[in-house]
């Protein structure tokens, strides 16, 4: 917890000088000043001889039993599964409620802070629909879509989790401290800020990775031309992650950002069941009503697949068990390089083995 509240040490660095370091990167502080400098910058040296400034145990002790909060570290039972393939990863995590978990299955959904009325009312659309659906809905408790994302997930009975650009003590923005009351008791609170740090614009960019890192997939719903819901959408597609984009009207600056992002690759979607369809996540009615479509093959194709060989047979068997998929999917599904699948899907289609949706997926004909 120490060396995390450093401002000169991120996590990057604390894990190589954990490797690197004898009996681990704790020793520093009980190394003298001259062989600290030995690891570290001068600035993190004077910081590691006045930590105390920066971390005080004994009243982050007291704070966190006041708050009704705890700390997490990456090797304890509880820290967020989905965290923990990034090498950039938070060492530890300050989570309010204390020893609440991160759901299974969480989305993120993301705008701009001072969004249209068509934007609030799609966030809201869009939060509740994923919320009944068994999602929870992930922001990061700013002014506008992300205020109107958690508040229609609690309206729903769904969960929701915020994550901070600063510490338990501060909310960002204050007007929004009844909202991050209510989410404590849902899906938790959670930065990887000491308790007092406030937040500013050198934290926002730290904290959107972690928004990106815990969901399964980015929602963004408004965005302009900058901004954090841009960081966040471009920090999902690094880290492989599925991202959606609400279309806007050509003209309104609150979309220019989200047109930006589809001419980058990510998904448009104008309903919730697209993502679900995307996510293999289609719950209840609407499972049962769309497996046919995918699932079932028009008479005859079977018998003609089955004489299928080689790395279309491949194709076909994938696409059976996942109803439908993109090419970097199949890609990966079938460790076939992305440019044969390319090729190989444009024969079977023709063939009539398969049909091409308008999304781009791919599904047997």
């Amino acid at each position: 917890m120490i060396l995390a509240a450093l401002p000169g040490l991120g996590p990057v660095n604390i894990r190589k000088l954990d490797h690197a370091i004898e009996g681990g990167v704790h020793q520093l502080l009980e190394m003298e000043a001259d062989k600290q400098a030995n690891w570290c910058s001068p600035s993190v040296v004077s910081q590691l001889g006045d930590f105390r400034k920066f971390f005080d145990p004994g009243k982050v002790t007291n704070e966190l039993a006041k708050l009704g909060a705890d700390f997490i570290t990456f090797e304890e039972e509880g820290y967020p599964e989905s965290l923990k393939p990034f090498s950039d990863r938070p060492i530890g995590l300050y989570r309010n409620r204390a020893g609440v978990e991160m759901a299974i299955r969480s989305i993120a959904i993301v705008g701009t802070r001072k969004p249209s009325s068509y934007g609030r009312r799609v966030a809201r659309e869009f939060a509740r629909d994923l919320a009944l659906s068994g999602y929870c809905v992930v922001s990061g408790l700013a002014e506008g879509i992300d205020t109107e994302a958690h508040e229609s997930t609690l309206s729903a009975g769904g969960l929701t989790c915020a994550v901070l650009g600063g510490g338990l003590s501060h909310c960002y923005p204050n007007s929004n401290r009844s909202l991050m009351e209510k989410i404590q008791a849902s899906g938790g609170v959670w930065t990887e800020f000491p308790i007092w740090r406030r937040a500013d614009r050198r934290s926002f960019p730290q904290r959107n990775r972690i928004v990106a890192g815990l969901s399964e997939a980015v929602l963004v719903v408004e965005s302009g031309n900058t901004g954090g819901s841009l960081i966040t959408a471009r920090m999902a597609s690094e880290q492989g992650k599925n991202v959606y984009v609400i279309p806007g009207r050509i003209d309104a600056p609150e979309s220019v950002g989200c047109h930006e992002l589809i001419r980058e690759g990510a998904q448009l979607v104008t309903s919730v069941e697209e993502i679900l369809q995307d996510l293999n996540h289609l719950p209840g009615i609407l499972k049962a009503a769309s497996a046919p479509v995918f699932s079932t093959p028009k008479p005859g194709i079977r018998e003609a697949a089955s004489k299928l060989e080689g790395k279309p047979r491949k194709i076909w068997e994938y696409l059976s068990q996942e109803c439908q998929a993109n090419i970097d999917k199949i890609s990966n599904g079938t460790g076939l390089r992305a440019a044969e699948v390319t090729s190989l899907l444009m024969e079977m289609e023709l063939d009539g083995f398969l049909n091409r949706k308008l999304d781009g997926n791919y599904e047997i004909a």
